[in-house]
Protein backbone atom coordinates (compact mmCIF):
# COMPACT_ATOMS: atom_id res chain seq x y z
CA UNK A 1 0.00 0.00 0.00
CA UNK A 2 1.22 3.47 -1.13
CA UNK A 3 2.03 5.95 1.58
CA UNK A 4 -1.12 8.03 2.19
CA UNK A 5 -0.49 11.83 2.32
CA UNK A 6 -2.67 12.39 5.75
CA UNK A 7 -5.09 15.53 5.50
CA UNK A 8 -3.05 17.30 3.13
CA UNK A 9 -2.89 17.96 -0.61
CA UNK A 10 -5.87 16.02 -3.23
CA UNK A 11 -7.01 12.97 -3.24
CA UNK A 12 -7.43 11.60 -6.23
CA UNK A 13 -5.89 11.67 -10.11
CA UNK A 14 -8.27 14.43 -11.34
CA UNK A 15 -9.89 12.06 -14.28
CA UNK A 16 -10.84 9.71 -11.35
CA UNK A 17 -14.37 9.93 -12.33
CA UNK A 18 -13.96 10.90 -15.86
CA UNK A 19 -16.95 8.63 -18.33
CA UNK A 20 -15.05 7.10 -21.47
CA UNK A 21 -16.29 7.70 -24.61
CA UNK A 22 -15.53 6.93 -28.21
CA UNK A 23 -16.86 8.66 -31.18
CA UNK A 24 -19.41 6.40 -32.93
CA UNK A 25 -17.59 6.50 -36.17
CA UNK A 26 -14.17 4.74 -34.75
CA UNK A 27 -16.37 2.50 -32.85
CA UNK A 28 -18.23 1.57 -36.06
CA UNK A 29 -14.56 1.00 -37.87
CA UNK A 30 -13.08 -1.09 -35.20
CA UNK A 31 -11.86 -4.84 -36.41
CA UNK A 32 -11.57 -6.60 -33.04
CA UNK A 33 -8.98 -9.07 -34.01
CA UNK A 34 -6.87 -5.97 -35.27
CA UNK A 35 -3.35 -4.99 -33.27
CA UNK A 36 -4.29 -1.57 -33.67
CA UNK A 37 -7.70 -2.17 -31.32
CA UNK A 38 -6.12 -4.57 -29.03
CA UNK A 39 -3.26 -1.40 -28.61
CA UNK A 40 -6.23 0.80 -27.88
CA UNK A 41 -8.17 -1.58 -25.42
CA UNK A 42 -5.05 -1.73 -23.36
CA UNK A 43 -4.92 1.70 -23.27
CA UNK A 44 -8.68 2.16 -21.81
CA UNK A 45 -7.31 -0.57 -19.48
CA UNK A 46 -4.48 1.12 -18.34
CA UNK A 47 -6.03 4.78 -17.65
CA UNK A 48 -8.53 2.74 -15.55
CA UNK A 49 -6.09 1.11 -13.10
CA UNK A 50 -4.01 4.44 -13.21
CA UNK A 51 -6.66 7.15 -12.51
CA UNK A 52 -9.70 5.64 -11.23
CA UNK A 53 -8.84 2.33 -9.26
CA UNK A 54 -6.69 4.13 -6.55
CA UNK A 55 -10.24 6.31 -5.57
CA UNK A 56 -12.20 2.30 -6.20
CA UNK A 57 -9.75 1.00 -3.21
CA UNK A 58 -9.47 3.70 -1.18
CA UNK A 59 -13.48 4.26 -0.96
CA UNK A 60 -13.90 0.53 -0.48
CA UNK A 61 -11.17 1.06 2.20
CA UNK A 62 -13.12 3.10 4.24
CA UNK A 63 -16.11 0.74 3.79
CA UNK A 64 -14.00 -1.82 5.80
CA UNK A 65 -13.04 0.60 8.47
CA UNK A 66 -9.37 0.30 6.73
CA UNK A 67 -9.50 4.27 6.92
CA UNK A 68 -6.08 6.83 6.24
CA UNK A 69 -5.26 6.92 9.98
CA UNK A 70 -4.00 3.34 9.43
CA UNK A 71 -1.06 5.31 6.91
CA UNK A 72 -0.25 8.09 8.88
CA UNK A 73 3.26 8.68 9.06
CA UNK A 74 4.56 7.30 12.49
CA UNK A 75 6.16 9.74 14.77
CA UNK A 76 9.32 10.77 15.23
CA UNK A 77 9.19 9.87 18.87
CA UNK A 78 9.75 6.24 19.00
CA UNK A 79 8.70 6.11 22.73
CA UNK A 80 5.13 8.33 22.14
CA UNK A 81 2.09 5.99 21.60
CA UNK A 82 0.95 5.85 18.39
CA UNK A 83 -2.38 4.47 18.37
CA UNK A 84 -4.34 4.14 14.74
CA UNK A 85 -8.03 3.84 15.34
CA UNK A 86 -10.35 3.95 12.61
CA UNK A 87 -13.81 5.11 12.91
CA UNK A 88 -16.75 2.93 10.77
CA UNK A 89 -19.07 6.00 9.26
CA UNK A 90 -18.54 5.05 5.94
CA UNK A 91 -20.19 1.31 7.07
CA UNK A 92 -23.09 2.95 9.00
CA UNK A 93 -23.73 5.55 6.75
CA UNK A 94 -23.80 2.61 3.48
CA UNK A 95 -25.63 0.76 5.76
CA UNK A 96 -28.47 3.43 6.24
CA UNK A 97 -28.97 4.25 2.95
CA UNK A 98 -29.10 1.05 1.66
CA UNK A 99 -32.17 -0.01 3.87
CA UNK A 100 -33.58 3.05 3.88
CA UNK A 101 -34.26 2.73 0.23
CA UNK A 102 -34.90 -0.95 -0.62
CA UNK A 103 -35.23 -2.72 2.67
CA UNK A 104 -38.72 -2.89 1.68
CA UNK A 105 -37.91 -4.43 -1.85
CA UNK A 106 -38.79 -2.79 -5.17
CA UNK A 107 -42.50 -4.12 -6.57
CA UNK A 108 -42.85 -4.41 -10.36
CA UNK A 109 -46.15 -3.94 -11.30
CA UNK A 110 -47.43 -4.31 -15.15
CA UNK A 111 -51.30 -4.73 -16.47
CA UNK A 112 -50.23 -7.44 -18.84
CA UNK A 113 -50.66 -10.68 -16.90
CA UNK A 114 -48.13 -12.53 -19.42
CA UNK A 115 -45.16 -10.05 -19.13
CA UNK A 116 -45.91 -9.22 -15.25
CA UNK A 117 -45.93 -13.35 -14.93
CA UNK A 118 -42.78 -13.02 -16.36
CA UNK A 119 -41.33 -10.10 -14.60
CA UNK A 120 -42.13 -12.32 -11.32
CA UNK A 121 -40.56 -15.56 -12.37
CA UNK A 122 -37.02 -13.33 -13.66
CA UNK A 123 -36.56 -11.71 -10.48
CA UNK A 124 -37.56 -15.32 -8.35
CA UNK A 125 -34.96 -16.72 -10.54
CA UNK A 126 -32.62 -13.96 -9.63
CA UNK A 127 -32.78 -13.35 -5.98
CA UNK A 128 -33.34 -10.05 -7.23
CA UNK A 129 -33.98 -8.29 -4.36
CA UNK A 130 -31.00 -9.13 -2.81
CA UNK A 131 -29.24 -8.17 -6.16
CA UNK A 132 -31.03 -4.75 -6.07
CA UNK A 133 -28.82 -4.73 -2.13
CA UNK A 134 -25.57 -5.52 -3.68
CA UNK A 135 -25.96 -3.17 -6.65
CA UNK A 136 -26.90 -0.23 -4.05
CA UNK A 137 -23.97 -1.35 -1.45
CA UNK A 138 -21.70 -0.51 -4.24
CA UNK A 139 -23.28 2.38 -5.21
CA UNK A 140 -23.05 4.10 -1.90
CA UNK A 141 -18.95 2.78 -1.53
CA UNK A 142 -18.14 3.50 -5.29
CA UNK A 143 -20.89 6.23 -6.75
CA UNK A 144 -21.37 3.54 -9.45
CA UNK A 145 -22.36 -0.32 -9.81
CA UNK A 146 -22.29 -2.71 -12.92
CA UNK A 147 -23.92 -6.12 -13.73
CA UNK A 148 -23.78 -8.09 -16.71
CA UNK A 149 -26.75 -10.12 -17.60
CA UNK A 150 -26.16 -13.52 -19.41
CA UNK A 151 -28.14 -16.00 -21.05
CA UNK A 152 -28.73 -19.58 -20.10
CA UNK A 153 -31.34 -21.93 -22.45
CA UNK A 154 -33.15 -24.02 -20.90
CA UNK A 155 -35.92 -26.78 -22.89
CA UNK A 156 -35.21 -24.33 -25.50
CA UNK A 157 -36.42 -21.15 -23.22
CA UNK A 158 -33.97 -18.51 -22.68
CA UNK A 159 -33.33 -17.71 -19.15
CA UNK A 160 -31.33 -14.18 -18.18
CA UNK A 161 -28.99 -13.92 -15.04
CA UNK A 162 -27.95 -11.40 -12.89
CA UNK A 163 -24.06 -11.02 -12.07
CA UNK A 164 -22.73 -8.36 -10.10
CA UNK A 165 -19.65 -6.85 -11.62
CA UNK A 166 -16.59 -5.58 -9.71
CA UNK A 167 -16.38 -1.68 -10.01
CA UNK A 168 -12.64 -2.05 -9.69
CA UNK A 169 -12.33 -3.57 -13.00
CA UNK A 170 -15.45 -2.81 -14.80
CA UNK A 171 -16.30 0.20 -17.03
CA UNK A 172 -18.51 1.16 -20.15
CA UNK A 173 -17.81 3.61 -22.81
CA UNK A 174 -20.47 5.67 -24.34
CA UNK A 175 -20.86 7.42 -27.55
CA UNK A 176 -19.78 11.40 -27.59
CA UNK A 177 -23.35 12.14 -28.31
CA UNK A 178 -25.77 13.54 -25.65
CA UNK A 179 -27.63 10.08 -26.26
CA UNK A 180 -25.14 8.47 -24.06
CA UNK A 181 -25.21 5.34 -25.89
CA UNK A 182 -23.33 2.42 -24.23
CA UNK A 183 -20.85 1.25 -27.20
CA UNK A 184 -19.14 -1.36 -25.51
CA UNK A 185 -18.53 -2.86 -21.57
CA UNK A 186 -15.34 -3.82 -20.30
CA UNK A 187 -14.63 -6.51 -17.43
CA UNK A 188 -10.59 -7.32 -16.83
CA UNK A 189 -9.49 -9.57 -14.34
CA UNK A 190 -6.37 -11.71 -13.94
CA UNK A 191 -5.41 -15.01 -12.37
CA UNK A 192 -2.24 -15.55 -10.47
CA UNK A 193 -1.66 -19.55 -10.32
CA UNK A 194 1.61 -18.39 -8.50
CA UNK A 195 5.41 -19.22 -9.05
CA UNK A 196 5.38 -16.43 -11.62
CA UNK A 197 3.09 -18.02 -13.96
CA UNK A 198 -0.09 -15.31 -14.35
CA UNK A 199 -2.87 -14.75 -16.55
CA UNK A 200 -4.57 -11.86 -17.97
CA UNK A 201 -8.23 -11.74 -19.37
CA UNK A 202 -10.06 -8.76 -20.45
CA UNK A 203 -13.83 -9.14 -21.90
CA UNK A 204 -15.42 -7.20 -24.47
CA UNK A 205 -19.36 -7.09 -24.87
CA UNK A 206 -20.97 -5.10 -27.57
CA UNK A 207 -24.50 -4.91 -28.21
CA UNK A 208 -24.34 -8.19 -30.00
CA UNK A 209 -20.78 -9.99 -29.48
CA UNK A 210 -18.93 -10.85 -26.86
CA UNK A 211 -14.88 -11.11 -27.25
CA UNK A 212 -12.36 -12.76 -25.20
CA UNK A 213 -9.00 -11.44 -25.12
CA UNK A 214 -6.29 -13.50 -22.84
CA UNK A 215 -2.16 -12.09 -22.43
CA UNK A 216 -0.51 -15.18 -20.78
CA UNK A 217 2.67 -13.72 -19.11
CA UNK A 218 4.64 -17.12 -20.55
CA UNK A 219 4.05 -15.73 -24.19
CA UNK A 220 5.74 -12.76 -25.78
CA UNK A 221 3.63 -12.02 -28.43
CA UNK A 222 1.05 -10.28 -25.29
CA UNK A 223 -2.63 -9.45 -25.18
CA UNK A 224 -4.34 -11.42 -28.15
CA UNK A 225 -8.33 -12.46 -29.44
CA UNK A 226 -8.87 -16.05 -28.25
CA UNK A 227 -12.67 -16.17 -28.19
CA UNK A 228 -15.87 -14.69 -29.21
CA UNK A 229 -19.58 -15.45 -29.10
CA UNK A 230 -22.87 -13.94 -29.80
CA UNK A 231 -25.05 -12.16 -27.70
CA UNK A 232 -28.75 -11.83 -27.69
CA UNK A 233 -29.09 -8.78 -25.89
CA UNK A 234 -29.37 -6.31 -28.48
CA UNK A 235 -27.80 -3.88 -26.22
CA UNK A 236 -24.32 -3.89 -24.33
CA UNK A 237 -25.31 -6.13 -21.13
CA UNK A 238 -23.28 -4.71 -18.85
CA UNK A 239 -25.48 -2.96 -17.03
CA UNK A 240 -24.18 0.60 -15.07
CA UNK A 241 -25.53 2.17 -12.55
CA UNK A 242 -24.81 5.86 -10.78
CA UNK A 243 -25.58 6.94 -7.67
CA UNK A 244 -25.77 10.40 -8.96
CA UNK A 245 -24.85 12.25 -11.32
CA UNK A 246 -21.57 13.29 -10.39
CA UNK A 247 -21.21 9.22 -9.75
CA UNK A 248 -19.41 9.80 -6.08
CA UNK A 249 -20.21 7.88 -2.98
CA UNK A 250 -22.28 8.24 -0.32
CA UNK A 251 -19.33 8.99 2.29
CA UNK A 252 -16.99 10.15 -0.27
CA UNK A 253 -17.69 13.82 0.57
CA UNK A 254 -16.57 13.73 4.02
CA UNK A 255 -13.70 11.97 3.87
CA UNK A 256 -11.87 14.59 5.56
CA UNK A 257 -14.01 14.78 8.54
CA UNK A 258 -13.67 11.02 8.91
CA UNK A 259 -10.28 11.25 9.03
CA UNK A 260 -10.40 14.20 11.39
CA UNK A 261 -12.29 12.44 13.63
CA UNK A 262 -10.23 9.31 13.86
CA UNK A 263 -7.04 11.50 14.23
CA UNK A 264 -8.70 13.20 17.30
CA UNK A 265 -9.75 9.63 18.92
CA UNK A 266 -6.07 8.35 18.27
CA UNK A 267 -4.52 11.11 20.00
CA UNK A 268 -6.82 11.01 22.79
CA UNK A 269 -6.14 7.24 23.15
CA UNK A 270 -2.27 8.80 22.66
CA UNK A 271 -3.16 10.74 25.83
CA UNK A 272 -4.40 8.30 27.96
CA UNK A 273 -1.34 5.93 26.96
CA UNK A 274 1.30 8.24 27.37
CA UNK A 275 -0.50 9.61 30.95
CA UNK A 276 -0.11 5.73 32.35
CA UNK A 277 3.54 5.89 31.09
CA UNK A 278 4.07 9.18 32.65
CA UNK A 279 8.14 10.27 33.42
CA UNK A 280 8.99 10.05 37.09
CA UNK A 281 11.22 13.39 37.73
CA UNK A 282 13.67 13.32 40.32
CA UNK A 283 15.31 16.12 41.79
CA UNK A 284 18.55 16.58 43.70
CA UNK A 285 20.57 14.46 42.82
CA UNK A 286 23.23 15.34 40.41
CA UNK A 287 23.44 14.78 36.61
CA UNK A 288 25.15 11.94 35.46
CA UNK A 289 26.68 11.48 32.05
CA UNK A 290 30.73 11.96 31.93
CA UNK A 291 31.41 11.49 27.94
CA UNK A 292 32.52 15.47 26.45
CA UNK A 293 30.56 14.20 22.71
CA UNK A 294 27.07 13.11 22.28
CA UNK A 295 27.93 11.72 18.55
CA UNK A 296 30.94 10.18 17.68
CA UNK A 297 32.75 10.29 14.40
CA UNK A 298 30.46 7.62 12.65
CA UNK A 299 27.27 9.28 14.04
CA UNK A 300 26.22 6.80 16.97
CA UNK A 301 25.71 8.01 20.24
CA UNK A 302 28.67 7.96 22.76
CA UNK A 303 27.89 5.63 25.89
CA UNK A 304 27.76 7.84 28.87
CA UNK A 305 27.20 10.92 27.00
CA UNK A 306 24.60 13.30 28.83
CA UNK A 307 22.53 12.28 25.89
CA UNK A 308 22.90 8.34 25.99
CA UNK A 309 21.38 9.52 29.74
CA UNK A 310 18.72 11.27 28.77
CA UNK A 311 17.48 8.56 26.29
CA UNK A 312 18.03 6.06 28.90
CA UNK A 313 16.45 8.03 31.03
CA UNK A 314 13.19 8.57 28.75
CA UNK A 315 13.08 4.69 28.29
CA UNK A 316 12.97 4.04 31.86
CA UNK A 317 10.36 6.87 31.63
CA UNK A 318 12.57 8.73 34.23
CA UNK A 319 14.19 12.35 34.37
CA UNK A 320 16.89 13.56 37.17
CA UNK A 321 17.52 16.72 37.53
CA UNK A 322 20.47 18.43 39.19
CA UNK A 323 19.56 21.37 41.72
CA UNK A 324 23.10 21.70 42.90
CA UNK A 325 22.93 25.85 42.36
CA UNK A 326 20.44 25.76 44.70
CA UNK A 327 22.69 27.78 47.52
CA UNK A 328 21.04 26.13 50.25
CA UNK A 329 21.76 22.87 49.08
CA UNK A 330 20.13 20.02 47.46
CA UNK A 331 16.73 19.83 47.73
CA UNK A 332 15.30 15.99 46.80
CA UNK A 333 11.87 16.26 45.27
CA UNK A 334 9.95 13.50 42.90
CA UNK A 335 7.31 14.11 40.75
CA UNK A 336 5.15 12.52 37.54
CA UNK A 337 5.37 15.09 34.08
CA UNK A 338 1.62 14.47 32.87
CA UNK A 339 0.50 16.66 30.39
CA UNK A 340 -2.98 18.81 30.76
CA UNK A 341 -6.08 17.43 28.77
CA UNK A 342 -8.92 19.62 28.10
CA UNK A 343 -11.96 16.95 28.10
CA UNK A 344 -14.84 19.02 27.17
CA UNK A 345 -12.90 21.25 24.51
CA UNK A 346 -12.33 18.04 22.88
CA UNK A 347 -15.29 16.27 23.44
CA UNK A 348 -17.38 19.18 21.55
CA UNK A 349 -14.86 19.16 18.78
CA UNK A 350 -15.34 15.21 18.16
CA UNK A 351 -19.58 15.97 18.15
CA UNK A 352 -19.06 18.98 16.06
CA UNK A 353 -17.00 16.37 13.71
CA UNK A 354 -19.68 13.99 14.26
CA UNK A 355 -22.28 16.37 13.37
CA UNK A 356 -20.96 17.71 10.07
CA UNK A 357 -20.45 14.07 9.17
CA UNK A 358 -23.97 13.09 9.60
CA UNK A 359 -25.51 16.36 8.17
CA UNK A 360 -24.11 16.19 4.98
CA UNK A 361 -24.48 12.80 4.31
CA UNK A 362 -28.26 13.55 5.29
CA UNK A 363 -27.72 10.25 7.49
CA UNK A 364 -30.01 10.78 10.79
CA UNK A 365 -28.39 10.69 14.40
CA UNK A 366 -30.08 7.67 15.84
CA UNK A 367 -28.12 8.01 19.29
CA UNK A 368 -29.70 11.44 19.05
CA UNK A 369 -32.09 12.33 22.34
CA UNK A 370 -34.71 14.27 20.10
CA UNK A 371 -34.65 10.89 17.40
CA UNK A 372 -36.41 8.64 20.02
CA UNK A 373 -38.85 6.14 19.45
CA UNK A 374 -41.62 8.18 21.23
CA UNK A 375 -41.41 10.37 18.14
CA UNK A 376 -44.39 10.65 16.02
CA UNK A 377 -45.01 9.59 11.77
CA UNK A 378 -45.00 13.11 11.09
CA UNK A 379 -42.41 14.59 13.59
CA UNK A 380 -40.35 11.41 11.67
CA UNK A 381 -41.08 12.94 8.37
CA UNK A 382 -39.50 16.43 9.33
CA UNK A 383 -36.46 14.34 10.75
CA UNK A 384 -35.97 12.96 7.41
CA UNK A 385 -36.42 15.51 4.95
CA UNK A 386 -33.16 15.55 4.12
CA UNK A 387 -32.76 11.72 3.70
CA UNK A 388 -36.18 11.43 1.55
CA UNK A 389 -34.85 14.17 -0.94
CA UNK A 390 -31.73 12.65 -1.41
CA UNK A 391 -33.36 9.06 -1.73
CA UNK A 392 -35.72 10.10 -4.02
CA UNK A 393 -33.26 11.43 -6.17
CA UNK A 394 -31.09 8.23 -5.80
CA UNK A 395 -34.18 5.94 -6.94
CA UNK A 396 -34.72 7.70 -10.07
CA UNK A 397 -31.38 7.11 -11.06
CA UNK A 398 -31.72 3.31 -10.11
CA UNK A 399 -34.96 3.07 -12.13
CA UNK A 400 -33.27 4.10 -14.91
CA UNK A 401 -30.97 1.20 -14.20
CA UNK A 402 -33.82 -1.25 -13.49
CA UNK A 403 -35.83 -0.32 -16.59
CA UNK A 404 -32.94 -1.45 -19.28
CA UNK A 405 -32.09 -4.53 -17.20
CA UNK A 406 -35.88 -4.89 -17.81
CA UNK A 407 -35.67 -3.94 -21.66
CA UNK A 408 -32.88 -6.00 -21.98
CA UNK A 409 -34.33 -9.19 -20.46
CA UNK A 410 -37.28 -8.52 -23.14
CA UNK A 411 -34.86 -8.75 -25.95
CA UNK A 412 -34.03 -12.08 -24.65
CA UNK A 413 -37.05 -13.02 -23.95
CA UNK A 414 -38.42 -12.13 -27.30
CA UNK A 415 -35.53 -13.56 -29.66
CA UNK A 416 -35.20 -17.09 -27.77
CA UNK A 417 -38.76 -17.64 -25.85
CA UNK A 418 -42.09 -16.81 -26.70
CA UNK A 419 -42.37 -14.05 -29.43
CA UNK A 420 -45.39 -12.49 -27.58
CA UNK A 421 -46.82 -8.77 -28.17
CA UNK A 422 -46.87 -8.94 -24.44
CA UNK A 423 -42.86 -7.15 -24.57
CA UNK A 424 -44.29 -4.52 -26.29
CA UNK A 425 -45.55 -3.20 -23.02
CA UNK A 426 -42.26 -3.40 -20.93
CA UNK A 427 -41.68 0.06 -20.98
CA UNK A 428 -45.60 0.62 -19.05
CA UNK A 429 -43.97 -1.34 -16.48
CA UNK A 430 -44.58 0.73 -12.98
CA UNK A 431 -41.36 -0.08 -10.82
CA UNK A 432 -42.61 1.44 -6.87
CA UNK A 433 -40.41 1.79 -4.18
CA UNK A 434 -41.20 2.15 -0.61
CA UNK A 435 -39.07 3.81 2.22
CA UNK A 436 -38.03 1.73 4.99
CA UNK A 437 -39.08 3.95 7.59
CA UNK A 438 -40.02 2.35 11.15
CA UNK A 439 -44.31 3.12 11.33
CA UNK A 440 -46.14 1.89 14.11
CA UNK A 441 -49.06 -0.84 13.18
CA UNK A 442 -51.63 1.86 14.97
CA UNK A 443 -50.61 4.81 12.84
CA UNK A 444 -50.90 2.33 9.76
CA UNK A 445 -54.27 1.08 10.27
CA UNK A 446 -55.73 4.73 10.61
CA UNK A 447 -54.16 5.76 7.67
CA UNK A 448 -55.96 3.36 5.89
CA UNK A 449 -59.18 3.61 7.53
CA UNK A 450 -59.26 7.34 6.67
CA UNK A 451 -58.56 5.95 3.05
CA UNK A 452 -61.43 3.39 2.94
CA UNK A 453 -63.99 4.54 0.03
CA UNK A 454 -61.30 6.85 -1.72
CA UNK A 455 -59.21 4.61 -2.85
CA UNK A 456 -59.62 0.62 -4.09
CA UNK A 457 -59.52 -2.31 -1.81
CA UNK A 458 -56.47 -3.57 -3.49
CA UNK A 459 -54.51 -0.11 -2.47
CA UNK A 460 -55.84 -0.39 0.88
CA UNK A 461 -54.55 -4.02 1.40
CA UNK A 462 -51.43 -2.92 0.05
CA UNK A 463 -51.28 -0.12 2.76
CA UNK A 464 -52.27 -2.90 5.66
CA UNK A 465 -49.42 -5.96 4.28
CA UNK A 466 -46.82 -4.44 6.33
CA UNK A 467 -49.38 -4.93 9.07
CA UNK A 468 -50.61 -8.17 8.70
CA UNK A 469 -47.53 -9.57 6.86
CA UNK A 470 -49.66 -11.06 3.66
CA UNK A 471 -49.76 -9.71 0.16
CA UNK A 472 -52.78 -7.59 -1.11
CA UNK A 473 -53.46 -10.19 -3.86
CA UNK A 474 -53.65 -13.29 -1.66
CA UNK A 475 -55.47 -10.90 0.82
CA UNK A 476 -57.98 -10.26 -1.98
CA UNK A 477 -58.69 -14.11 -2.97
CA UNK A 478 -59.16 -14.77 0.95
CA UNK A 479 -61.95 -12.48 1.70
CA UNK A 480 -63.54 -13.75 -2.40
CA UNK A 481 -63.31 -17.24 -0.63
CA UNK A 482 -64.88 -15.94 2.16
CA UNK A 483 -67.31 -13.93 1.13
CA UNK A 484 -68.41 -17.16 -1.37
CA UNK A 485 -68.35 -19.51 1.11
CA UNK A 486 -70.04 -17.96 4.05
CA UNK A 487 -74.08 -17.46 4.30
CA UNK A 488 -75.17 -13.97 3.74
CA UNK A 489 -75.13 -11.96 6.12
CA UNK A 490 -78.79 -10.41 7.55
CA UNK A 491 -79.11 -6.98 9.40
CA UNK A 492 -80.88 -7.35 12.52
CA UNK A 493 -84.24 -5.56 11.83
CA UNK A 494 -85.07 -2.53 13.66
CA UNK A 495 -88.21 -2.10 15.24
CA UNK A 496 -89.08 1.19 13.93
CA UNK A 497 -88.68 -0.06 10.65
CA UNK A 498 -90.85 -2.55 10.99
CA UNK A 499 -93.81 0.19 12.45
CA UNK A 500 -92.76 2.05 9.41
Amino acid sequence: MNKVTFLRGGRYHEKANDVYRMAQEDFDAIDFESEIWITRLEKFVNRHKNEQVARLKELKRYALADNNIKYRPAKTDEYAADNRIASDFARYITIFEQGYMLGQPVQYKNEVTELQEQIDTFNRQNNEAYHNILIKTDLSIYGRAYELLTVDLIDGKASVKLNKLDPEKTFVVYDDTTNNKSLFGVYYYSIDYGDGVRKDFINVYTNDMIYMYVNNNQDISGLKLKDYDEVWFDGVPINEYSNNEDRTGAYEPVLDSIDAYDLSQSELANFQQDSLDAILMVTGNPYTGTAENDIDEEGNIVPNSRLAVSLAFKRARIMIMDDNPNPNGSTPDAKYLVKQYDTEGSEKYKQRLVNDILRFTFTPDTLDANFSGNASGESMKYKLMGSDNRRVMQQRLYEKGLMRRLRLAVNVWRIKGNDSTAYDDINETNIVFTANVPKSDAEIVGLAAQLVGQVSDETLFEILSTVTGIDAEVEMERIKLEVGEAPPVRRPVIEDEITE
